[in-house]
């Protein structure tokens, strides 16, 4: 009884101090604390008082930003921002909270409608360009940096982010440019090999390329992004070995169901087939609704002349995605394999070419998907499906 009678009085004493104390009073003394939980209490007390002070809303989304209630701190800034709609640092803030929940395209769009209510505020392009990196939006990514710094300086960070911007939209003198900065900055920097080993990949060099990508991992070991772009080096480099070590480095440093794709796209190469098997099966684990998987998979398990595993793999996969076009061209390839079924195979092929494929010349191909339709493929009727 002696707790409840308390818990009344400090629940009557709560509402009392609110009625009590201005809401600005409130916000300053919710300004001077340190703790994020402190504030939530005050600046609760201020909303209670006022739900009509934007204010309150937007210190309180601040707090609960601090304490990563990243949800709560969203409602709040939507809150203030419906409050004071043609505040610009409103939507700067709940951009910040969108960035933070990697929700990239939403903090662009309120980035953007901040700059619309005040474009000469300069930290907002600096915002922008951030998320429109994360979208792989390079130009404008581009636009927003150089933008940003017609009135501050350039840091390595940035210099680096335009490097890749300009690597990704083939502008490779000026991403030499960006990367000679950072250089001159933080000569150890690892990401300055990584991207001259970008450069040098994309214009072919693969040795080059290769030797960068060893140096950034020599300053970093845990560069996964490094281990990445070197394992797709080898593998182009016909140094299966080396790509399929990497990629299993990679896998330790960032478990995803892509790097398990690729590494047994590797094993495929090197007709290991029970490898690649195992990590197509672990990349459905990880990504059941992933039918580049099933139909990797199904491929293999066709190599292996496992054909009801086969054809189950391929069906899943358009299961998944009707769209795609390989999983019929496999089909096709295993209904000759298993039964030499001419009508089943054509059937299948057909449905491939409604579905845009246009690689004819790898079902030519012994050392591609040629393999598959050996004895009809050098048919005048094999033909005249292909290009009618």
């Amino acid at each position: 009884m002696k707790k409840q009678i308390g818990f009344i009085c400090t629940l009557v004493l709560a509402v009392g101090l609110a009625h009590a104390q201005s809401t600005s009073t409130l916000i300053m003394q919710a300004q001077k604390q340190t703790d994020p939980a402190q504030k939530v209490r005050l600046l609760t007390l201020a909303v209670q008082n006022d739900p009509q002070s934007a204010k309150a809303w937007h210190y309180r989304a601040d707090a609960y930003r601090q304490q990563h209630k990243l949800q709560a701190a969203l409602q709040d800034y939507t809150k203030a921002i419906q409050l004071t709609p043609k505040d610009p640092f409103r939507y700067y803030a709940r951009a910040l909270a969108y960035m933070d929940m990697q929700k990239y395209a939403l903090a662009s769009a309120d980035l953007t409608k901040a700059i619309s209510l005040k474009q000469n505020y300069l930290p907002f392009y600096l915002s922008r360009a951030q998320a429109e990196l994360a979208l792989e939006k390079y130009t404008q990514t581009i636009s927003d940096y150089q933008k940003y710094l017609t009135k501050n300086q350039k840091t390595p960070e940035i210099a680096l982010d335009l490097a890749e911007s300009y690597i990704k939209t083939y502008k490779y003198p000026q991403a030499k440019e960006e990367l000679d900065f950072v250089a001159k900055a933080d000569p150890e920097n690892p990401k300055i090999y990584f991207w001259n080993g970008r450069i040098l990949q994309d214009q072919g060099s693969m040795d080059e390329a290769v030797s960068f990508y060893s140096k950034a991992i020599n300053r970093d070991e845990n560069y996964a992004q490094a281990y990445r772009a070197r394992a797709n080096a080898f593998k182009e480099m016909g140094e299966l070995e080396a790509s399929a070590e990497d990629y299993t480095t990679l896998i330790e440093l960032d478990p995803q169901d892509i790097f398990y794709n690729r590494r047994g796209l590797v094993y495929e190469e090197m007709e290991e087939w029970d490898k690649a098997v195992a990590d197509y099966t672990k990349a459905i684990e990880m990504s059941p609704k992933w039918p580049i998987a099933y139909n990797n998979r199904g491929y293999v398990y066709l190599k292996q002349k496992k054909y009801n595993l086969a054809r189950a793999d391929f069906e899943k996969a358009l299961q998944l995605d009707d769209s795609l076009p390989t999983p019929y061209i496999n089909l096709a390839g295993l209904s000759w394999l298993q039964k030499k079924d001419r009508r089943a195979t054509y059937r299948y092929l057909d449905k491939a070419l409604k579905r845009n494929f246009r690689d004819f010349e790898s079902l030519y191909d012994q050392d591609r998907k040629g393999w598959m339709f050996a004895g009809i493929n050098n048919t005048s009727e094999f033909r005249a499906v292909m290009y009618k």
